[in-house]
């Protein structure tokens, strides 16, 4: 008998087999060779052969009833088979010195060390449950968590906080309602902040089609929207790209449109209370222009440059899928029902309820 696997442990972890039948092999004094790679099921038993299919159990439950999933191959084909894996059995001779009989797959034997090594790394690195794995498969194919982060484009909320000496009754209406205990540094109605919030909208406008919050697990989408939430993401990352590259100068002019209008309200307020720390400078009579050099110095302390502001621009789209401890939570389904109402629910939910909690073992002795 000779049996040729891949005898990986990332074979195992796939569900091609168990490490124990590895063992079990060598103890009985089977002639067990190894392919890496082998996926290619294949039984030769005397003058008969079958290929059959044996799918990962990460994929698909052994337990369940299958159609036909073998071939059976003629007579003629089976010694070519055995030249392959077996030419020694073939011929009817074994091994000579020089290796003319060594087989074109399996040629190395598997050894003990061998198998110790893989069931330590399976030990450190152990397999999913197979059963538990393949209900997660199903249901990420429906669903997966979704975070949406823009950063960098909230540009007309910015403010900066001014010196107390300065705040005092304005005229200047407008910059009064600019104006409380900070000052905006961007004029919302501008072209600048016009462009910024629209890119805000969209990302908004795409987070109220596409995703749905579950409460404190975060949010989620459908998978089969993903294409088109792909390209949405993709058309806003360009556009932001083309903002950010065109922004910073037209920033700079709206930092200083601004911190003009600023000083051009404060200076009547001042000129008729000046502060103290102005009058210490001055020794002659002060005059508007005094103060107007005075409050460009202030406000050019306490004003950011348009690079700090604009920091990084981008939109980032974080994606997880669903995990087993999510999916048994108690109200995660019906969560996920009441966020997409008019989505068919009954394939994912009735296969995670009749997912077998016992993995497949092999027969005792």
């Amino acid at each position: 008998m000779r049996v040729v696997l891949d005898g990986s442990a990332n074979a195992l972890r796939l569900g091609y087999g168990q490490a124990d039948s590895m063992s079990m092999l060598l103890e009985h004094g089977v002639d067990v060779r190894v392919e890496p790679g082998l996926r290619v099921s294949l039984l030769v038993v005397d003058d008969k052969a079958a290929v059959f299919m044996l799918p990962a159990m990460l994929v698909e439950d052994p337990n369940l009833p299958r159609g036909p999933n073998a071939l059976i191959l003629p007579s003629d084909q089976v010694d070519g088979i055995l030249r392959t894996v077996a030419p020694d059995l073939s011929s009817g001779q074994t091994e000579d010195a020089g290796g003319s009989q060594l087989p074109q797959i399996g040629r190395s034997s598997l050894s003990a060390e061998q198998v110790k090594k893989v069931e330590a790394d399976l030990v450190n690195n152990p397999p999913q449950r197979f059963d538990l794995a393949r209900t997660l498969n199903v249901f990420n194919a429906y669903v997966e968590f979704i975070e949406l982060r823009l950063t960098g484009m909230q540009i007309t909320r910015h403010t900066v906080k001014l010196p107390q000496d300065l705040i005092l009754a304005l005229r200047d209406e407008a910059t009064s309602r600019r104006l409380r205990t900070s000052f905006n540094l961007v004029d919302g109605a501008s072209k600048v902040g016009r462009e910024a919030e629209s890119i805000e909208t969209r990302v908004r406008n795409m987070r109220d089609r596409f995703v749905r919050p579950i409460g404190d697990l975060g949010t989620i989408t459908l998978r089969s929207k993903r294409k088109e939430v792909d390209a949405l993401i993709e058309a806003i990352r360009v556009d932001i790209e083309r903002f950010r590259n065109t922004v910073v100068e037209r920033l700079t002019r709206e930092i200083e449109a601004s911190r003009a209008k600023l000083v051009t309200g404060l200076t009547p307020a001042l000129r008729k209370k000046p502060p103290q720390d102005l009058l210490d400078q001055v020794s002659s009579k002060l005059t508007t222009e005094h103060v107007t050099r005075y409050l460009s110095h202030r406000l050019e302390e306490v004003f950011p440059r348009a690079e700090t502001l604009v920091g990084e621009m981008k939109l980032d789209c974080i994606r997880k899928g669903v995990t087993y401890e999510t999916l048994a939570s108690g109200d995660f389904q019906e969560k996920v029902r009441d966020a997409f109402p008019y989505e068919d629910w009954d394939k994912p939910f009735s296969e995670f309820t009749a997912a077998k909690a016992v993995q497949m073992s092999l027969p005792e002795d």
